[in-house]
């Protein structure tokens, strides 16, 4: 039997940043956030657009693990994660790109195994989870992107994603390894935001945007059609 892998599944800052331009209001004029918006009252809003973005397969959405993907990412993945969320359109100049808000929660870990420090116990949820425990006979049948109970903001997946991902020479993804059904789980903390660490990370990240800059270019730069763009 062939080993499983876990991964966290995310958009990777060093190729920029997209997010809608202004406060999306809803039917009261209240502002919401785009996760709050129902399917069909979805529309292509004005966005802002880092002005390190270059133009690969996959950016960064709004926040968090959110990403929107090109034409060509999504018509190679769809028959993989389309049961696994929804695809809204987001217009980005003259391109057509696809958030992909993930919707399916999948619950897989060993209870009371898991390591790290919970927030609110009743409803296991977690505020930093550094080593996970999975049910291999769970994983087999894992959407091949979901969300974890422990920690909604996440998104995971097995190599089922990762190996088409790579595969397909699609950019734009990062697979941070969890755990391997024969080694266990890795050791995993979040880094500082504060501090000379978080200070070294932060140069590393502005030499892979120009680093990127000069392999795929900047997505402002290709785009004919500016209007309706903030650059950030």
């Amino acid at each position: 039997m062939s080993e499983i892998n876990v991964y966290r599944v995310s958009s990777n800052l060093q190729y920029g940043r997209i997010s809608p331009a202004a406060r999306i209001m809803d039917g009261k004029r209240q502002p919401v956030f785009p996760n709050d918006i129902a399917l069909e009252d979805w529309e292509l809003y004005p966005i802002r657009l880092s002005k390190f973005t270059t133009d690969v397969d996959f950016i960064p959405y709004y926040a968090g693990n959110e990403f929107i993907l090109d034409e060509t990412a999504k018509s190679l993945l769809q028959h993989l994660i389309e049961a696994c969320g929804e695809f809204r359109p987001v217009k980005v100049g003259e391109r057509l790109y696809w958030w992909f808000k993930c919707t399916a929660h999948y619950d897989c870990t060993v209870k009371g195994k898991i390591e790290g420090r919970i927030g609110i116990e009743k409803l296991n949820l977690w505020s930093e989870v550094n080593r996970w425990v999975f049910d291999p006979s769970r994983l087999r049948e894992a959407p091949a992107i979901f969300i974890p109970h422990e920690d909604p903001i996440m998104r995971l997946c097995t190599d089922v994603l990762k190996d088409e991902v790579e595969k397909s020479g699609l950019i734009g993804l990062t697979f941070q390894h969890l755990w391997n059904s024969t080694t266990g789980g890795e050791w995993v903390k979040e880094p500082p935001v504060l501090g000379p660490i978080a200070a070294k990370l932060g140069k590393e990240l502005e030499d892979k945007w120009e680093k990127n800059k000069k392999k795929y270019g900047l997505l402002y730069d290709k785009l004919k059609d500016k209007e309706g763009i903030k650059l950030i």
